[in-house]
């Protein structure tokens, strides 16, 4: 166990500074959201200082119904006005659809993190092998008192942890950033806010969301493992020829023989990604009124058919990396 520690914290030394360097870039954005919501908050206060409410005409309630929903301030307390066909409505029943959007605004803000993390990941696992080839230190690990295995074991292990470990942590900072952003805006729309999100389970959205990143981590391991087997045997620019090679390939096929088999195969394949986000972060249509489904059992991805396959295709990749790392094939 040991060895591997070191080993893991030889990976943080070596790729620490893309690590804090990313933390650094997205709280930056963060910030920057944060700025923005704080110069619209002072339109909104000054509109309702100056008008005493704040009227928004013709809110979308479903595709076949809107609404002028009027916000006033008596006090500290808030009141709403609702006026339309149906009017008088429950501010509950109108809540009930802002949660919608407002749960796929945490979504998209989390994928898009995710998103992030995945691009950064490919720059690493492409580099894990063919960084050490080009400063010829393969040979010098090799040299240590540790097998082959865990030199690789440790590699595949650290850009997982640092996929999924980086994702949470920027996850949870923009959560956080989102619930300041909500306390800058002030009355009435923090308590709005509340009301919406008070509804959500933000131990659980982690928990769930974690099960979605070891779900990803599985399936996205053959690609990971691709780019390390490309990276311990070209001469030069690995994940160009990683990521290239693929896709050039698929659009000639698609030319030559007219299929675009390969290119719906990849298609399907980052789709998946979202699929599963879409079928297990929908909300009922039942609204607030019975409690908002923001999340599902992202664990009941893992356990099937799927993820045996991209477990053996990886142990193939895997063995094709071994095979390879003991020639010690040096760069151009």
């Amino acid at each position: 166990m040991k060895p591997l520690i070191v080993l893991l914290k030889r990976e943080w030394l070596e790729w620490q500074r893309v690590i804090i360097g990313t933390i650094l870039v997205i709280t930056f954005l963060n910030l920057l959201m944060l700025l923005s919501v704080s110069r619209g908050s002072d339109f909104f206060n000054q509109e309702l200082e100056e008008e005493g409410h704040i009227l928004l005409d013709d809110f979308q309630i479903n595709d076949d119904e809107e609404v002028d929903v009027d916000i006033r301030m008596n006090g500290s307390d808030v009141e709403i006005t609702i006026d339309g066909e149906n009017a008088p409505r429950s501010v509950e029943q109108i809540l009930s659809n802002v949660a919608a959007p407002v749960v796929f605004g945490l979504r998209i803000g989390m994928m898009g993190t995710f998103a992030f993390i995945l691009f950064l990941s490919m720059f690493y696992f492409s580099d894990a092998l063919y960084k050490e080839r080009a400063d010829n230190s393969t040979l010098f690990y090799r040299s240590l008192p540790v097998n082959d295995h865990l030199i690789l074991g440790s590699k595949i292990a650290a850009g997982l942890i640092g996929v999924i470990g980086l994702t949470l942590f920027l996850s949870i900072e923009y959560l956080v950033f989102l619930r300041i952003a909500i306390w800058i805006m002030g009355e009435p729309f923090t308590f709005l806010a509340g009301l919406v999100l008070g509804q959500v389970s933000y131990l659980r959205l982690i928990w769930d969301w974690f099960g979605y990143l070891i779900f990803a981590a599985i399936h996205m391991a053959p690609l990971a493992l691709f780019l390390m087997l490309v990276g311990s045997y070209v001469k030069g620019r690995p994940l160009l020829v990683g990521i290239g090679a693929p896709v050039l390939f698929s659009i000639s096929w698609a030319i030559i023989f007219q299929s675009a088999a390969f290119l719906i195969t990849i298609g399907k394949f980052f789709w998946g990604f979202n699929q599963v986000i879409i079928d297990q972060w929908e909300t009922i249509e039942n609204g607030l009124d019975t409690g908002i489904v923001a999340y599902g059992n992202f664990w009941a991805y893992i356990f099937n058919a799927d993820t045996a396959i991209s477990v053996l295709v990886s142990a193939l990749l895997y063995y094709g990396i071994w095979y390879v790392y003991r020639k010690n094939i040096p760069t151009g």
